[in-house]
Protein backbone atom coordinates (compact mmCIF):
# COMPACT_ATOMS: atom_id res chain seq x y z
CA UNK A 1 0.00 0.00 0.00
CA UNK A 2 1.28 3.06 -1.27
CA UNK A 3 1.87 6.02 1.36
CA UNK A 4 -0.08 9.21 1.12
CA UNK A 5 1.56 11.86 -0.87
CA UNK A 6 0.98 15.76 1.35
CA UNK A 7 -1.08 17.93 -0.66
CA UNK A 8 0.99 20.22 -2.52
CA UNK A 9 -0.84 23.05 -3.00
CA UNK A 10 -1.79 23.29 0.50
CA UNK A 11 1.95 23.72 1.48
CA UNK A 12 2.39 25.92 -1.34
CA UNK A 13 -0.20 27.99 -0.05
CA UNK A 14 1.63 28.17 3.46
CA UNK A 15 4.75 29.24 1.57
CA UNK A 16 3.40 32.47 0.19
CA UNK A 17 4.27 35.28 2.46
CA UNK A 18 1.78 37.53 3.73
CA UNK A 19 2.03 41.42 3.63
CA UNK A 20 2.56 43.61 6.51
CA UNK A 21 -0.35 45.31 7.52
CA UNK A 22 -0.79 48.78 6.20
CA UNK A 23 0.67 51.72 8.17
CA UNK A 24 -1.26 55.17 8.09
CA UNK A 25 0.32 58.62 8.04
CA UNK A 26 0.45 60.21 11.68
CA UNK A 27 -0.68 63.32 11.92
CA UNK A 28 2.32 65.99 12.46
CA UNK A 29 2.27 66.70 16.45
CA UNK A 30 3.10 70.78 16.72
CA UNK A 31 4.36 70.12 20.17
CA UNK A 32 7.07 67.93 19.55
CA UNK A 33 9.85 68.84 21.75
CA UNK A 34 12.78 68.99 18.46
CA UNK A 35 10.43 71.38 16.44
CA UNK A 36 9.73 73.60 19.48
CA UNK A 37 13.82 73.42 19.98
CA UNK A 38 14.12 74.72 16.02
CA UNK A 39 11.57 77.43 16.07
CA UNK A 40 12.98 78.72 19.24
CA UNK A 41 16.54 78.32 17.81
CA UNK A 42 15.82 80.48 14.69
CA UNK A 43 13.67 83.25 16.64
CA UNK A 44 16.79 83.42 18.40
CA UNK A 45 18.88 84.24 15.76
CA UNK A 46 16.69 86.39 14.02
CA UNK A 47 16.82 89.03 17.63
CA UNK A 48 21.22 88.48 17.34
CA UNK A 49 21.11 89.53 14.00
CA UNK A 50 18.98 92.56 14.68
CA UNK A 51 20.58 93.50 17.42
CA UNK A 52 24.08 92.82 15.69
CA UNK A 53 23.15 95.17 12.69
CA UNK A 54 21.56 97.87 15.20
CA UNK A 55 24.72 98.59 16.90
CA UNK A 56 26.76 98.53 13.88
CA UNK A 57 25.17 102.00 13.24
CA UNK A 58 25.05 104.04 16.23
CA UNK A 59 26.29 107.05 14.66
CA UNK A 60 25.08 110.55 15.50
CA UNK A 61 24.63 113.84 13.94
CA UNK A 62 27.28 116.36 15.56
CA UNK A 63 28.19 119.74 14.91
CA UNK A 64 31.86 120.06 13.39
CA UNK A 65 33.59 123.80 12.06
CA UNK A 66 33.69 124.26 8.55
CA UNK A 67 37.05 126.16 9.10
CA UNK A 68 39.54 126.93 11.33
CA UNK A 69 38.32 129.44 14.45
CA UNK A 70 40.84 131.14 16.69
CA UNK A 71 39.43 132.17 20.64
CA UNK A 72 37.17 134.96 20.73
CA UNK A 73 35.39 134.05 17.45
CA UNK A 74 31.69 134.09 17.30
CA UNK A 75 30.04 131.44 15.50
CA UNK A 76 27.71 132.06 12.40
CA UNK A 77 26.17 129.72 10.36
CA UNK A 78 28.61 129.44 8.15
CA UNK A 79 31.39 128.28 10.48
CA UNK A 80 29.19 125.23 11.26
CA UNK A 81 28.59 121.97 9.18
CA UNK A 82 26.43 118.84 10.57
CA UNK A 83 28.63 115.79 10.68
CA UNK A 84 27.26 112.00 11.19
CA UNK A 85 30.03 110.03 13.34
CA UNK A 86 29.95 107.23 15.58
CA UNK A 87 31.01 108.76 19.29
CA UNK A 88 30.48 105.67 21.55
CA UNK A 89 30.93 106.42 25.28
CA UNK A 90 31.80 110.45 24.14
CA UNK A 91 28.66 111.38 22.29
CA UNK A 92 27.32 113.92 25.26
CA UNK A 93 30.72 115.67 24.90
CA UNK A 94 29.69 117.47 21.72
CA UNK A 95 26.76 119.11 20.56
CA UNK A 96 23.70 117.26 18.83
CA UNK A 97 23.32 118.53 15.33
CA UNK A 98 19.46 117.70 15.75
CA UNK A 99 19.22 120.67 17.52
CA UNK A 100 19.65 124.13 16.67
CA UNK A 101 23.34 125.42 15.47
CA UNK A 102 25.07 127.12 18.21
CA UNK A 103 25.44 130.60 16.01
CA UNK A 104 26.68 133.20 18.21
CA UNK A 105 28.35 131.53 20.94
CA UNK A 106 31.81 132.38 21.80
CA UNK A 107 35.21 130.03 20.76
CA UNK A 108 36.66 130.12 24.05
CA UNK A 109 39.56 128.32 22.33
CA UNK A 110 40.81 128.08 18.71
CA UNK A 111 39.26 125.27 16.44
CA UNK A 112 40.55 123.53 13.63
CA UNK A 113 38.47 123.06 10.42
CA UNK A 114 36.69 119.98 10.27
CA UNK A 115 37.13 119.79 13.90
CA UNK A 116 33.93 117.76 16.13
CA UNK A 117 32.37 121.12 18.64
CA UNK A 118 32.60 120.27 22.15
CA UNK A 119 30.13 121.50 24.57
CA UNK A 120 32.78 123.30 26.66
CA UNK A 121 34.80 125.08 23.97
CA UNK A 122 31.78 127.62 23.69
CA UNK A 123 30.42 130.03 25.90
CA UNK A 124 27.81 132.32 26.21
CA UNK A 125 28.05 135.88 24.16
CA UNK A 126 27.14 137.78 27.55
CA UNK A 127 29.92 135.81 29.35
CA UNK A 128 32.40 136.77 26.40
CA UNK A 129 35.20 139.73 26.94
CA UNK A 130 34.11 143.28 26.05
CA UNK A 131 35.97 144.13 22.91
CA UNK A 132 35.87 146.95 19.79
CA UNK A 133 36.29 146.26 16.10
CA UNK A 134 39.17 148.36 14.73
CA UNK A 135 39.89 148.82 11.25
CA UNK A 136 43.47 149.22 10.03
CA UNK A 137 44.83 149.57 6.56
CA UNK A 138 47.31 147.05 5.83
CA UNK A 139 49.99 147.72 2.75
CA UNK A 140 49.81 145.09 0.22
CA UNK A 141 52.67 142.56 1.21
CA UNK A 142 52.76 142.78 5.06
CA UNK A 143 49.66 140.96 5.76
CA UNK A 144 48.96 137.21 4.81
CA UNK A 145 46.57 137.01 1.29
CA UNK A 146 45.33 134.30 2.91
CA UNK A 147 43.95 135.94 6.09
CA UNK A 148 40.60 135.20 7.01
CA UNK A 149 38.45 136.03 10.22
CA UNK A 150 38.73 134.04 13.23
CA UNK A 151 42.76 133.64 12.89
CA UNK A 152 44.86 135.52 14.74
CA UNK A 153 47.67 137.88 14.53
CA UNK A 154 50.47 139.67 16.34
CA UNK A 155 50.71 143.30 15.13
CA UNK A 156 53.65 144.98 14.76
CA UNK A 157 55.18 148.75 13.85
CA UNK A 158 57.88 149.74 11.86
CA UNK A 159 57.83 153.69 12.60
CA UNK A 160 59.45 155.71 9.55
CA UNK A 161 62.96 156.65 9.47
CA UNK A 162 64.26 159.39 11.71
CA UNK A 163 66.89 161.94 10.06
CA UNK A 164 70.48 161.51 11.34
CA UNK A 165 71.67 164.39 14.17
CA UNK A 166 75.36 163.65 12.79
CA UNK A 167 77.13 163.00 9.37
CA UNK A 168 76.66 159.09 8.59
CA UNK A 169 80.17 157.31 9.46
CA UNK A 170 81.44 154.68 7.38
CA UNK A 171 80.61 151.22 7.39
CA UNK A 172 82.58 148.30 7.98
CA UNK A 173 82.66 147.68 4.26
CA UNK A 174 83.87 151.39 3.27
CA UNK A 175 80.71 152.35 2.13
CA UNK A 176 78.50 155.37 3.81
CA UNK A 177 76.23 154.14 6.43
CA UNK A 178 72.83 154.91 6.12
CA UNK A 179 71.48 159.01 6.52
CA UNK A 180 68.93 157.70 8.75
CA UNK A 181 69.00 154.33 11.30
CA UNK A 182 66.14 152.60 11.66
CA UNK A 183 64.18 152.34 15.22
CA UNK A 184 63.41 149.08 14.65
CA UNK A 185 60.06 147.11 14.32
CA UNK A 186 57.90 147.09 17.71
CA UNK A 187 55.34 144.26 18.68
CA UNK A 188 52.17 146.17 19.50
CA UNK A 189 49.67 143.82 20.63
CA UNK A 190 49.93 140.08 20.30
CA UNK A 191 47.04 136.97 19.62
CA UNK A 192 44.40 139.91 17.93
CA UNK A 193 41.42 137.95 16.64
CA UNK A 194 40.35 138.98 12.85
CA UNK A 195 36.89 139.67 13.25
CA UNK A 196 37.28 140.14 8.75
CA UNK A 197 40.31 139.27 6.82
CA UNK A 198 41.22 141.34 3.61
CA UNK A 199 39.00 141.17 0.35
CA UNK A 200 40.42 139.45 -1.78
CA UNK A 201 39.62 142.09 -4.57
CA UNK A 202 42.41 144.12 -2.67
CA UNK A 203 45.05 142.31 -3.90
CA UNK A 204 43.91 141.49 -7.40
CA UNK A 205 42.78 144.98 -8.43
CA UNK A 206 46.22 146.06 -7.48
CA UNK A 207 45.41 148.27 -4.70
CA UNK A 208 47.96 149.38 -2.64
CA UNK A 209 46.53 149.00 1.12
CA UNK A 210 43.59 146.27 2.35
CA UNK A 211 41.54 147.20 5.22
CA UNK A 212 41.77 144.32 8.00
CA UNK A 213 39.11 144.33 11.11
CA UNK A 214 40.38 143.44 14.34
CA UNK A 215 39.05 142.28 17.92
CA UNK A 216 40.61 144.80 20.54
CA UNK A 217 40.02 145.63 23.87
CA UNK A 218 38.92 149.06 24.67
CA UNK A 219 41.69 149.57 26.58
CA UNK A 220 44.15 148.77 23.54
CA UNK A 221 42.17 151.04 21.12
CA UNK A 222 44.42 154.15 21.50
CA UNK A 223 47.27 151.77 21.64
CA UNK A 224 46.83 150.00 18.39
CA UNK A 225 45.71 153.46 16.95
CA UNK A 226 48.79 155.04 18.01
CA UNK A 227 50.96 152.55 16.40
CA UNK A 228 48.81 153.78 12.76
CA UNK A 229 49.95 156.83 13.33
CA UNK A 230 53.68 156.22 13.94
CA UNK A 231 54.51 154.37 10.44
CA UNK A 232 54.01 151.06 8.71
CA UNK A 233 51.48 147.62 10.16
CA UNK A 234 52.65 144.53 9.66
CA UNK A 235 50.35 141.43 10.72
CA UNK A 236 51.55 138.48 11.69
CA UNK A 237 49.88 135.20 11.14
CA UNK A 238 50.05 133.29 14.69
CA UNK A 239 50.18 129.81 14.09
CA UNK A 240 46.78 127.30 15.26
CA UNK A 241 49.63 125.81 17.85
CA UNK A 242 50.29 128.69 19.64
CA UNK A 243 46.90 130.38 19.21
CA UNK A 244 45.84 132.36 22.77
CA UNK A 245 42.77 132.59 24.70
CA UNK A 246 43.05 135.86 25.41
CA UNK A 247 42.09 138.00 22.19
CA UNK A 248 43.95 140.80 22.67
CA UNK A 249 46.80 140.85 25.35
CA UNK A 250 48.42 143.98 25.21
CA UNK A 251 52.32 144.27 24.80
CA UNK A 252 54.44 147.29 25.46
CA UNK A 253 53.50 150.16 23.25
CA UNK A 254 55.31 151.82 20.82
CA UNK A 255 57.95 154.77 21.26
Amino acid sequence: MEPALPDRSEASRSAVPTSPPARRLALPRWLDARLVLGVLLVLVSVLVGARVLSGSDRSQLVWATSRALAPGSVLTAGDLVPVQVRLFDSAALYLDASQPAPTGYVASRGLGAGELLPDDALRRPELDVDFRLVTVLVEVGHVPPDLVGGQQVDVWVTPARVPAATPAAPDETGGEAADAPLRGAQLVLPALTVSAGPPSASFGAGGSAAPVVLQVRPDDVERLLSAVSLGRLDLVRVPRSVESGDTSTSAAGPG
